[in-house]
């Protein structure tokens, strides 16, 4: 779906295998089937689905923070141990994407504020549903990129790369551990 022009309610997802090989999880963010590009009250909102190895969908897409007001973009996602996954994902108050053919480009116009302190990761089940709180690790120093979602699987964790806002020359890594509780 979507308007002429090339609006769309569509912005970055991924979609990863699970640890065992029988399927996949996929993480997306989209506004609303009836969008309205001029209308302030698109937010994007971040879905999860899993698949079986066929393609066909296991659980169906669902809202990932149904009770959230705000808006969630360039959701990426890891497979974790009994199946659960990893989603990161960047949040902000409001809807923050105003011209949706930028999604294609690398600068989505996304105001600063949001690159330096919208970066959050969260745990969710197989079924979707959110396991605890989601951890800001923009405030532990290790914003998630908002244009390039690559959280990347490490043999002790995961990690992605960033860069201290648009248009800077300095690239740095982030590596969270991860071990059985």
């Amino acid at each position: 779906w979507g308007k002429n022009g090339g609006y769309q309610g569509v912005t970055q997802g991924a979609i990863k295998g699970d640890l065992w090989s029988t399927g996949f999880a996929a993480v997306w963010s989209y506004g609303m089937e009836n969008y309205d590009p001029y209308s302030p009250d698109n937010i994007d909102k971040m879905y999860f689905a899993t698949l079986s190895k066929e393609g066909e969908f296991v659980v169906k897409p669902k809202r990932v923070f149904p009770n959230d007001a705000g808006t969630q973009i360039g959701g990426n996602i890891a497979a974790l141990a009994s199946g659960k996954w990893l989603i990161a994902y960047n949040e902000a108050p409001k809807d923050v994407i105003t011209n949706y053919l930028k999604i294609f480009f690398d600068d989505w116009s996304v105001p600063d504020e949001v690159r330096t302190s919208g970066g959050r990761v969260a745990i969710v089940d197989g079924n979707g549903d959110v396991q605890g709180d989601p951890v800001d690790v923009a405030a532990l120093g290790a914003p998630f990129p908002v244009e390039i979602s690559h959280l990347v699987e490490r043999p002790d964790g995961v990690g992605w790369i960033y860069m201290d806002g648009p248009g800077l020359d300095t690239v740095k890594i982030a590596h969270l551990r991860c071990s059985r509780a």
